[in-house]
């Protein structure tokens, strides 16, 4: 009795184990996806001074006439990117509509300026420090005054 007991015992737990569901294991891939977009930063601007093209009676301010300083500024770009400068622009003083102005941007890796140059292309990862110049001419005496202008340089990644 004993042995059928065991044998009926050995055959139970024989047959739970044989139609038990087999655990198997699975695995499923995660997808992830990211863009990292081109960007520049500007950095450390300085701002410029106008200098007079003549002590007595000027008609034309620029930064690199005498007294005056080229504006600076450093950009750091992640890709290939251009730069574009625009024509200055008066934002305060003494108005009225120059007969000529243009914006000048020199660097290490080239220059481009306002009448019709092809943009400035900026390296990749490393700062690039650019010098900014502008020039504007009434073509007739200036009205005393302080002049504020800006020009604004674009980048293009």
């Amino acid at each position: 009795m004993i042995r059928r007991s065991l044998l009926t015992a050995a055959l139970i737990l024989v047959g739970s184990v044989a139609l038990a569901p087999k655990t198997m294991a699975q695995t499923v891939d995660i997808p992830f996806t990211g863009t990292v977009g081109g960007a520049c930063n500007f950095d450390q601007v300085t701002p410029g001074s106008l200098g007079m093209n003549q002590p007595s009676n000027p008609t034309a301010l620029a930064g690199g006439f005498p007294g005056g300083v080229f504006g600076k500024v450093s950009v750091t770009c992640n890709a290939p990117s251009q730069l574009t400068v625009s024509k200055p622009m008066q934002t305060g003083g003494p108005t009225f509509t120059p007969m000529f102005s243009d914006a000048f941007v020199n660097s290490p890796v080239g220059s481009t300026n306002t009448t019709g140059n092809s943009p400035l292309m900026l390296p990749v990862g490393s700062p690039t420090m650019l010098d900014v110049d502008m020039f504007v001419d009434k073509g007739s005496p200036l009205t005393p005054g302080t002049y504020d202008y800006k020009v604004t340089l674009t980048v293009t990644p």
